[in-house]
């Protein structure tokens, strides 16, 4: 089978390889991958900004149909349409295994960097990391589901949005228009904040529900925000876009007492005012990825149609043109590009 691997140290050690197809165990699952997203985290991964246990196929944003069930399965039969957690290897023993909080583990792998992932035209999970798709929801849809999940957890599981609070998200890619939908799904009055280059993706933030969409380094743009939240500030910030500029304007923008969630990932070091936050007294709080109960709401709220993730698909490629689709997400050009392995 075809599948995109990250072989070892080096942004050019990524190559399309072909591999034998993955056996499925007793009590595993063997999925044709229908679609398979491009998430920052792989370009992490391929700039070695995020630790991987190369040589790994990459992917773990997917989609797909039961081909093969072990033979201990009883939940899945082939035909079935799919998604998973990405966790799929820990100790079970654990504090944070019994505790369902698979992604602390210390012995965690997932897939896409720990084992095999989702870059490939086939892959094996655990059935009981699994989930079915809902009938009314599409496969290229359910793709985005990870991501959803991510959301899910740091908006409501980890963090708090109360209903008429005004809401920051600030970084108008996929993730802060998945940000922004599960916030306003929860109540929140939100305004999307992003650059002057930003400008198609903030307009999409308006269409997907944002009370506002502003270009921040745009004149006057804080005396509309001021205007909007009725001089008071921000009851929550979502920082989505991982850049330090964005985390302190967060900071900066929220009220006393404000909460501040960590959404996306910096890949290094950053500079952040902490003396600020303490004098503000500042809740801070963050999401690492997503647990079993992040996924039956990502999967709840995309059947009630409360998320539409539709208009978050850019383009698909065969894993052939993984070149193009990679430079398509690193130069910002898409929101979500989607692999399709199997064509």
């Amino acid at each position: 089978m075809k599948a995109l691997m990250k072989n070892g140290p080096g942004s050019d050690n990524v190559c399309l390889a072909e591999l034998a197809e993955p056996k499925c165990k007793p009590d595993e699952i063997k999925i044709k991958v229908h679609a398979a997203g491009i998430c920052g985290t792989d370009l992490h991964i391929i700039k070695d900004e995020y630790p991987c246990d190369y040589p790994v196929v990459m992917g773990h944003e997917y989609s797909g149909t039961v081909v093969e069930t072990g033979s201990e399965v009883t939940r899945f039969r082939v035909g079935d349409r799919v998604v998973s957690l990405t966790a799929v290897v820990t100790c079970g023993k654990c504090r944070y295994c019994r505790e369902g909080l698979l992604m602390l583990c210390d012995q965690r792998k997932s897939i896409g960097s720990g084992v095999n992932g989702a870059f490939a035209q086939y892959l094996t999970v655990p059935a009981h990391l699994a989930f079915p798709v809902p009938d009314n929801v599409s496969l290229d849809e359910a793709a985005l589901c990870e991501p959803l999940a991510c959301m899910v957890r740091c908006v409501i599981e980890r963090g708090t949005v109360k209903a008429g609070d005004y809401v920051l998200v600030s970084g108008p890619g996929t993730i802060g228009l998945l940000t922004l939908q599960v916030a306003k799904a929860s109540g929140g009055q939100v305004i999307v904040v992003g650059t002057s280059q930003d400008r198609k993706r903030l307009e999409l933030a308006k269409e997907l529900g944002a009370m506002e969409a502003i270009a921040i380094d745009e004149e006057e743009a804080e005396k509309r925000i001021a205007e909007l939240t009725k001089h008071e500030g921000f009851d929550v910030a979502f920082e989505c876009s991982g850049a330090a500029a964005s985390a302190n304007n967060c900071l900066r923008l929220l009220k006393k007492t404000g909460l501040y969630v960590q959404v996306g990932l910096f890949g290094k070091k950053i500079e952040f005012d902490f003396d600020l936050a303490l004098m503000k007294e500042i809740r801070i709080t963050n999401g690492y990825a997503s647990e079993p109960t992040s996924w039956e709401r990502a999967l709840r709220l995309l059947e009630q149609g409360q998320v539409n993730v539709k208009p978050l698909i850019s383009a698909k490629f065969p894993l052939e043109e993984w070149k193009r689709a990679l430079a398509m997400v690193e130069n910002k050009e898409a929101l979500k590009v989607l692999f399709s392995p199997n064509g």
